[in-house]
């Protein structure tokens, strides 16, 4: 019990030597042709979400975020990687640090997608590890464009939706078989997921309106999200209160919009065909 320890004799040569080989004086050179040279091309990552991440890649990147596009907007250019991307590698030999050129397109593919190992954004995942970082099914895209194509757009927006329609029917039928459950199911996302579905697609979710403002449609006169610019009728029908965003959606045609409206401006537009003198005519006074 009257014992007692005492700490052996510190040697201060072992323990200096022990963080000089731990925290080594590395010698950076910028003369390398890898630092110098210009890209091959620029790899861009956008977004078609109006939602906004954060992503870490160390050593590459300790922290991005990735912003959301404005509401209106189809997307928004979040960063860009050249090609080569230039990595640093340490050499404990040498004790230099020298540029190491790795793929942009797997770099953001990775950032995108850290299960996805091609370079086939719409490529299907069967083993995924990294649950929730799939950022490519919440909107996240890269591509060679700094303005990307509509292809591109179309594609993202597809994976996005896809996401969306899952989580909303997850909730469906959290609802319709075991409701207590809902609080537990419902998350943010699913939430955006519904907002997203009701102003393009018109669909409503008991789950979903008591976080929404209601109002009462001025045509039916059904509570339907405010501002929405047409929705689903308990009959199953369109019920449409802005024929010009629901054009513009794609919800329905401008046939459609001008056989409700009788507006001409939805007729056909065909070009104005230049009317021909013949060449035989008498001009008149």
């Amino acid at each position: 019990m009257d014992a007692t320890v005492s700490s052996p004799v510190q040697r201060q040569d072992l323990s200096a030597g022990m963080t000089r080989a731990n925290n080594q004086e590395y010698n950076f050179s910028g003369n390398q042709y890898l630092m110098t040279r210009e890209p091959d091309y620029w790899v861009y990552i956008h977004n078609v979400s109006e939602q906004a991440f954060t992503v870490s890649r160390p050593p590459i990147i300790n922290r991005m975020q990735i912003v959301g596009k404005e509401h209106g907007k189809k997307s928004v250019l979040c960063a860009r990687f050249p090609q080569p991307l230039i990595v640093q590698i340490a050499n404990v030999d040498s004790n230099e640090i020298t540029p190491n050129p790795t793929d942009a397109r797997k770099f953001a593919m990775d950032v995108v997608n850290p299960d996805n190992t091609s370079l086939d954004q719409d490529a299907i995942i069967t083993n995924s590890i990294a649950i929730g970082n799939n950022l490519g099914a919440k909107g996240v895209f890269w591509s060679l464009n700094e303005v990307p194509t509509e292809a591109e757009i179309n594609a993202a927006v597809k994976r996005m939706e896809k996401h969306y329609k899952t989580l909303v029917e997850k909730a469906n039928t959290v609802q319709a078989s075991k409701p207590a459950d809902l609080p537990e199911t419902l998350t943010p996302e699913t939430h955006i997921a519904a907002d997203y579905l009701t102003e393009h697609f018109g669909e409503q979710f008991k789950w979903h309106t008591s976080l929404s403002r209601l109002e009462s449609c001025e045509l039916c006169g059904e509570k339907v999200k405010a501002g929405i610019a047409f929705h689903r009728t308990e009959e199953g029908g369109v019920c449409v209160r802005d024929w010009v965003r629901c054009v513009a959606s794609g919800a329905r045609t401008r046939a459609q919009a001008y056989e409700a409206t009788g507006d001409p401006k939805w007729l056909p537009q065909t070009p104005q065909v230049p009317a021909v003198t013949p060449k035989n005519s008498i001009p008149t006074e």
